[in-house]
């Protein structure tokens, strides 16, 4: 997450990344103004073996496990409004994808009432207009947020569907664990979808081969830069801390 803000800055300077990882141990993350305090078991997730931490974008609870991440910063303004640059970048993850040959499409771009309310409900229980989705559900949950002239917007990209374990860790009135049995309905895996899971390398290939058919622009690999690793460094206190992630 840390990382993820700190190219921001580079945003700030006309920079634009784009960015693939994946999640080591399972990780549960909540959106920004999601409430969690008194919601969430941290020890049971700690039994587990699961970590925390809070997003700097919005949305709702996600379990990162056996999926790959993917984030993009860009100047705010590169792409149009907050809703085009959303659905334009899902459509980059959608045609690649599509080469994978799995049948993905983003649900209707229009969005015909407001966006739910950052609950506790799991992110991947209800698709949203312009995400990734496949046999009416949802295959990438994404958010974005905007900071004065950058944006950030990122998501996972679910490989297997694992997202149960958002509500398995919820907790009751009484503080009992509270999970209910079809948190994941709303969601699908990529291997559900395709014969056989490519590998990482093969899925960042056609993702980053599908953002440039979107964008007609090239990707070229790159690594973290020493001001953007500083910038990170000096983040990483906000989300490693408690008081961030379980401040609602």
């Amino acid at each position: 997450m840390a990382v993820d803000e700190a190219f921001m800055e580079s945003a700030r300077q006309g920079g634009i990344t784009v960015r693939f990882y994946e999640w080591e141990p399972g990780c549960l993350s909540f959106g920004r103004n999601q409430a969690a305090a008194g919601q969430y078991d941290a020890d049971a997730a700690s039994l587990r073996g699961i970590d925390i931490v809070r997003r700097p974008t919005g949305g709702r609870a996600v379990f990162h496990h056996r999926e790959l991440t993917y984030s993009v910063t860009a100047p705010a303004e590169t792409w149009g409004s907050l809703r085009d640059t959303y659905c334009r970048i899902n459509r980059a993850l959608a045609a690649g994808l599509r080469d994978l040959g799995a049948p993905v499409v983003c649900a209707g771009e229009a969005r015909t009432g407001p966006a739910p309310r950052p609950s506790a409900r799991g992110c991947f229980r209800d698709p949203l207009p312009g995400e990734v989705t496949a046999q009416g559900r949802k295959l990438v949950g994404s958010a974005q947020w905007r900071d004065g002239a950058v944006l950030l917007q990122h998501g996972s990209i679910l490989l297997r569907n694992e997202q149960r374990v958002t509500e398995e860790l919820r907790t009751g009135s009484d503080g009992s664990l509270a999970a209910r049995s079809d948190a994941h309905t709303g969601a699908i895996g990529l291997a559900d979808l395709v014969d056989t899971l490519p590998t990482m390398a093969e899925l960042v290939e056609v993702l980053r081969a599908g953002f440039v058919t979107e964008f007609g622009a090239p990707i070229e690999a790159g690594r973290l830069r020493e001001a953007e690793r500083e910038t990170a460094d000096r983040l990483l206190d906000r989300y490693e801390d408690p008081a961030w992630t379980w401040r609602r």
